[in-house]
């Protein structure tokens, strides 16, 4: 028996409609794994964290974020440091040193 274009449309229908539905689930799916990845990452580098700051069971949570904000503003300054080491001379220094030659 040969199909009414109505019933043909309903199919279609219906089809996009699983579609959508398995597209929804995947979607939800790809989140939730994220979330689990994102999760893990942050419980192996809090542990890092917590195992490298002394004092840790007697810290609160707010001394302990204080205590790494510490920490990174020491090594963003040796970083800027050590940059900045590897920086050619400004323009007045190199211009000065060149017209001396």
């Amino acid at each position: 028996m040969k199909k009414t274009t109505a019933q043909k449309i309903a199919e279609a229908q219906a089809k996009k409609q699983e579609q959508q539905d398995e597209l929804r689930r995947l979607l939800q799916q790809q989140k939730a794994e994220e979330r689990k990845e994102r999760d893990k990452r942050h419980r192996e580098r809090g542990a890092i964290a917590e195992k490298l700051i002394d004092e840790k069971a007697e810290l609160s949570n707010k001394d302990f974020q204080k205590k790494l904000e510490e920490i990174l503003k020491i090594y963003n300054k040796q970083n800027r440091h050590s940059k900045a080491e590897d920086l050619p001379a400004n323009k007045e220094e190199t211009s000065e040193g060149e017209n001396e030659e």
